[in-house]
């Protein structure tokens, strides 16, 4: 090995097996897919009239998912950085247009079609927040350490994808914000730099509600009273206090079966019928009865009925195989030579099991109600190819970064800019 020329590494690196377990995961998640989405399709089936179309266009997007994750893992990781920054300059120009000429969908703009397909660009800025801090935190990693640059340019991102995505909720913001803290904890943030960012985060928050709430009352008082009622859908002040106002009453309040703003709530009531009907070991695959009844049972609630059909102990090896992609991305970081291809994989698997989780806290009612798909498993074009991609990126960081026993130093360096080669802070 110790005379391969730069030219060899590289043929030998791109012949390595890309990552196992990682696949095995994503192979997992595809067969609960198919059961689930089976089992909660029954409102798409009436609205339909036809049994086999939702399946058939889940199955094709798992298979277009499944592609581009295969595609991606073969290409080098050094190959992908600047595709990735124009992926994310793209999304940021939808998420604009969206904004302004996006289709309402639960009372905000957020997606548009093309060619029959609805994209939604929130899923998009998921993927490409990790891309864009990818970049700037290895950029601004010194002796281990990010830096006050890079930690400013980590808040201003943030900043600037919770703003577009503003007029949607704040749950993608609060998600935004916690990746890029995981991401921060990786590149070996002190704990005092942690809490100045926390500091500001909650700032933010607290600012982006306050636009929110001038931007909605400007909106209400350029109407008339008939304008109102046509247009308030669009203005989620109301819906965002009445959400948090239940979440606590339930928080504080009696057991969910005598409080009252549960019994209120469609999506509440019929969510906690699901998982109380599921037990311990569950109704069995396919034999869910609340979701013919639950709203959104097949992309915001899905995690009900899974665990109405597999139990508890469905539900709990669902949450394991989330957490195996996290330990098993661990792993493949601290093989990596350099912070780059460490911050990639770590920040894709952390973007998929946080969204994972954010969804599980709302259906549990742990979290207040919003929404937020279960990777790979809800319903939703967008967000099952976006989540293909991100696999994919671990995959190919498996194959050309973390090999035991390859020399990809001399690669990476040759590949990387040089103001990208600092060394990966969770290296072995």
């Amino acid at each position: 090995m110790a005379g391969l020329s730069a030219t060899e590494t590289v043929e030998k690196s791109e012949k390595c097996k890309a990552d196992t377990y990682i696949i095995g995961i994503f192979i997992t998640l595809c067969i609960f897919s198919l059961i689930e989405s089976y089992s909660a399709s029954s409102r798409e089936i009436s609205m339909s009239g036809n049994i086999y179309t939702p399946m058939i266009k889940h199955i094709v997007l798992l298979l277009g998912a499944t592609a581009i994750m295969w595609i991606v893992q073969r290409i080098n990781y050094t190959k992908l950085l600047i595709p990735s920054l124009l992926f994310a300059v793209v999304t940021v120009l939808l998420m604009i247009f969206t904004m302004f000429f996006g289709d309402v969908i639960n009372g905000a703009q957020r997606s548009f079609s093309v060619a029959g397909f609805t994209v939604q660009p929130a899923e998009l800025a998921k993927i490409s927040i990790v891309f864009v801090l990818s970049y700037f935190l290895a950029k601004n990693l010194h002796k281990k350490e990010i830096s006050n640059k890079g930690l400013i340019w980590c808040v201003s991102i943030v900043s600037v994808f919770g703003f577009l995505l503003l007029l949607q909720g704040l749950t993608n913001t609060i998600l935004f914000m916690s990746i890029s803290f995981a991401m921060l904890i990786i590149g070996g943030t002190k704990s005092g730099k942690l809490a100045k960012v926390i500091g500001i985060y909650i700032v933010i928050a607290f600012l982006f509600l306050g636009i929110k709430h001038i931007r909605d009352e400007n909106k209400l008082d350029e109407l008339d009273a008939t304008e109102q009622v046509a247009e308030s859908a669009p203005l989620r002040n109301e819906t965002w206090s009445k959400r948090l106002s239940e979440y606590f009453s339930e928080l504080l309040g009696s057991e969910p079966y005598n409080n009252p703003t549960i019994l209120a709530n469609d999506q509440k009531l019929y969510s906690y019928f699901a998982q109380a009907n599921g037990g311990i070991i569950g109704e069995g695959p396919g034999g869910s009865r609340e979701t013919s009844r639950l709203p959104l049972a097949f992309s915001d609630y899905v995690f009900s009925i899974v665990t109405e059909d597999l139990g508890l102990i469905g539900a709990l090896f669902l949450m394991g195989i989330y957490l195996c992609l996290l330990i098993r991305a661990g792993n493949i970081a601290r093989r990596c030579n350099r912070a780059y291809p460490a911050f990639l994989v770590m920040g894709m698997a952390v973007m998929i099991v946080l969204q994972a989780f954010f969804h599980m806290a709302i259906n549990t009612g742990v979290f207040p109600v919003s929404g937020q798909n279960l990777p790979m498993i809800s319903k939703g074009g967008t967000s099952i190819l976006v989540i293909g991609l991100a696999f994919g990126v671990m995959l190919s960081v498996s194959r050309s970064a973390a090999q035991k026993g390859i020399r990809t130093g001399s690669q990476e360096k040759d590949a990387l800019p040089e103001s990208m080669r600092a060394a990966n802070p969770t290296k072995e």
